[in-house]
């Protein structure tokens, strides 16, 4: 039988999930992906991700690839594995693609998204997705302070401590905010890639600057500091969504 590689798109509410990345403790999202479409191809099925998304994370679209053989078609996997898979956790696409094509080592870049809420009371329509922060945040120093993090920069200070990298050197090619809906601010996050928990402590150290408690310039310092200290906290997880993973489409 020939050998096949396909790609996923791939979304999630990582509520219940203890993030994407298989491991000892369940849930995971890659297990229950990986049982599903084991369970629709008679065989063992091995998910490579774009990466990994932490527990109570979210996805709009996050990519994963996998080799397999045999004659079933995209629609047939994509339609056997959607049954199988609980609700919060939807394949969006499957597409047949070369077998030199890796979700990880294949990407190029990535947009994350972390959502704030700022009315007075939270709304239990959209807690599970959002960073309740409340009202009265100055939006226009959050965007102050774009031109500080654009490019390329070492982002030691935005990363947990514990990470295993050979660099902590980053590219930010894009940062926005906008208004999804009423009472909902969005930080948009494009680059090249990512430290652990970057865009969770880049969320928590631009709301200290909204409120007010550091300014736009202090990212300098912070910066050059290399010290996880000198940035704000890490927002919580549920704010945080992996929105799109680039490939052929890159640069962005």
């Amino acid at each position: 039988m020939t050998l096949k590689n396909f790609k996923l798109a791939i979304a999630y509410d990582g509520t219940h999930f203890l993030g994407w990345q298989r491991q000892k403790e369940s849930p995971t999202v890659q297990e229950a992906v990986e049982t599903a479409l084991s369970r629709v191809l008679a065989q063992p099925v091995v998910l490579h991700g774009s990466g990994r998304t932490d527990a109570g994370v979210h996805a709009a679209g996050q990519v994963a690839s996998f080799l397999a053989k045999g004659n079933r078609t995209p629609q047939e996997i994509l339609r056997g594995a959607n049954s199988l898979l609980p609700l919060d956790i939807a394949i969006l696409s499957v597409t047949e693609v070369s077998l030199d094509f890796h979700a990880r080592f294949s990407a190029q870049g990535k947009l994350y998204s972390y959502d704030f809420q700022t009315g007075l009371t939270r709304d239990p329509l959209t807690h599970r997705f959002v960073w309740p922060v409340g009202p009265g945040l100055n939006w226009d120093l959050m965007r102050e302070s774009f031109p500080y993090l654009l490019g390329e920069h070492d982002f030691a200070a935005f990363q947990s401590h514990g990470a295993d990298v050979k660099s902590t050197v980053r590219t930010l090619t894009k940062l926005e905010l906008t208004a999804p809906q009423p009472e909902i601010v969005r930080l948009s996050v494009t680059g090249t890639g990512f430290l652990r928990h970057m865009v969770r402590t880049l969320a928590g150290t631009l709301i200290e600057i909204a409120k007010g408690r550091q300014t736009p310039s202090d990212l300098t310092a912070i910066l050059e500091s290399r010290d996880r200290r000198k940035a704000g906290r890490m927002a919580p997880a549920q704010g945080l969504c992996l929105r799109r993973v680039y490939y052929e489409d890159w640069p962005f």
